[in-house]
């Protein structure tokens, strides 16, 4: 989770947060690939100079959807995905669909989009929360006691817990929009194309 949160943070892209996700490829080391895999670990497209919003979105879809694949937990996405499909789970951004103007918004059906975030944990602890952030255990607690962390933490028992959504807001890492089929085409590119 902190090298994730790290990678992130670096490839951070200046542009809205509701377009950007920055190359989730880098989360990936070059090593990690077998060889001869379709995806690369960078990529010649650079997903911020693409004026079309479309295109943009489907390419940051299926490369979250690489990602996934690469790293071996595409099953639960996948699982996330027939929740969706069924209509057991709701999209999370339909009204934030008509504010962002996707023009694939229209097309689609609008529950299938949903934010990258809605597939991590809602909360992780406060140890976890303070090596992404740079800072030892100790001292995240110590903040937490004097009133002084960034951003609310939440007790649960004898432990606190962070939400993952403020993290992010906290590194300026954006939570990009993607839609299901942009996830699921990444991953079935990256499998080589086996069902």
């Amino acid at each position: 989770m902190k090298a994730a949160f790290g990678v992130a943070y670096q490839y951070r892209s200046a542009a809205s947060s509701e377009y950007a996700m920055g190359d989730v490829e880098e989360l990936v080391q070059p090593e990690n690939w077998t060889q001869g895999s379709a995806p690369r670990a960078s990529s010649i497209i650079d997903v911020s100079s693409i004026r079309d919003v479309g295109v943009a979105e489907q390419i940051r879809g299926e490369r979250l959807g690489a990602l996934f694949q690469g790293l071996g937990c595409f099953d639960a996405v996948r699982g996330f995905h027939d929740e969706l499909r069924t209509g057991r789970r709701s999209g999370s951004v339909c009204r934030a669909l008509s504010a962002s103007k996707l023009p694939r918004s229209q097309i689609s059906n609008p529950n299938l989009y949903y934010y990258a975030s809605d597939l991590y944990p809602s909360f992780i602890g406060i140890q976890e929360a303070a090596g992404v952030m740079g800072i030892s255990n100790s001292a995240a607690h110590r903040l937490v006691r004097v009133g002084q962390f960034p951003f609310p933490v939440a007790r649960a028992g004898r432990s606190y817990k962070v939400s993952v959504k403020a993290l992010m807001h906290f590194k300026d890492i954006p939570d990009a929009i993607v839609h299901v089929d942009d996830i699921e085409n990444g991953a079935l590119h990256a499998s080589g194309g086996a069902n």
